[in-house]
């Protein structure tokens, strides 16, 4: 987030996407106001115009380019520590999500929800804004959560979603790579162990983890063990001393070692962040 009290902009300078396609340091969610552009999203590039809804998550690789003279997009952005803390608190999304948004990043709006979102839009500027400097970004956390979490529930219900998705070979290694995470991270933290399931070289899963998505196969482990820590941290009544055996840690100080190495910061200095540390039995350290 920046230090100004926008969360909302309309400047097109502050958009997160170039004309040369890279790994976007931030997602952006916006709604073509004007004109026209293409957003190009791995292999699927789409020309976006009026009304139009672009999603795009933080970590894709991507590119804007054709845009006409009078392309205009109203949009708010979401960095990739931001997105995590979002889906720390979110039910856990299925990684075969993620892919589809890969080829369906764009909708086109009815007037009606243009309408809604330009709402939404306003008052998650206000409401952002309001607030001291301090509280900002846990309230757009939370604020977001809803908005992310309307967005996965419409890839469930929609008729061309979870099972019409068509995996490459190399999506399919990184959605079976997904899934065993979520199965054995409490117990398996090292990219051999992942290797060894998938009948592959670690070197091998480390290349079509980062070809696939941006992220290196040890970056993918641990970008879940942190979000899997956050939303236990989140959660004021649960002793860090708990989480130690929940996250399968051989002690408090491997744990904080580790959640340190991942964000920088300890597990108590994120309760403190998010104004839970107040209501903690215990300071974690």
């Amino acid at each position: 987030m920046t230090s100004d009290t926008s969360f909302v902009f309309e400047n097109l300078a502050l958009l997160p996407i170039q004309e040369q396609q890279t790994y976007l340091k931030e997602g952006f969610v916006g709604l073509c106001t004007g004109g026209s552009a293409v957003f190009e999203l791995f292999d699927h590039s789409t020309r976006v115009s009026r009304n139009d809804m672009v999603v795009i998550l933080p970590l894709q690789f991507a590119s804007l380019h054709d845009r006409s003279d009078d392309f205009a997009m109203r949009f708010f952005k979401v960095d990739r520590e931001l997105f995590m803390d979002i889906m720390s608190g979110v039910c856990r999304m299925t990684p075969d999500f993620y892919f589809y948004m890969r080829k369906h990043f764009c909708s086109h709006f009815t007037e009606k929800e243009v309408r809604s979102f330009n709402t939404w839009c306003d008052s998650l500027d206000v409401r952002i804004g309001s607030k001291q400097p301090e509280y900002r970004r846990e309230t757009a956390v939370h604020l977001l959560r809803a908005f992310f979490w309307e967005l996965y529930v419409a890839y469930c219900e929609a008729p061309q979603g979870q099972k019409s998705y068509i995996f490459t070979h190399k999506e399919q290694i990184v959605f079976k790579f997904s899934l065993l995470i979520a199965e054995y991270y409490t117990t398996a933290r090292e990219v051999a162990f992942y290797a060894d399931k998938l009948c592959i070289t670690p070197k091998y899963l480390t290349l079509i983890a980062t070809q696939v998505t941006g992220r290196s196969a040890r970056q993918c482990i641990g970008d879940f063990v942190v979000m899997e820590m956050k939303a236990l941290l989140r959660n004021a009544n649960i002793d860090i001393k708990e989480l130690v055996k929940e996250l399968g840690f051989r002690n408090q100080s491997a744990l904080s070692r580790y959640f340190r190495r991942q964000t920088g910061m300890s597990p108590s200095e994120y309760r403190e962040r998010v104004h839970l540390e107040q209501h903690s039995a215990s300071s974690g350290e």
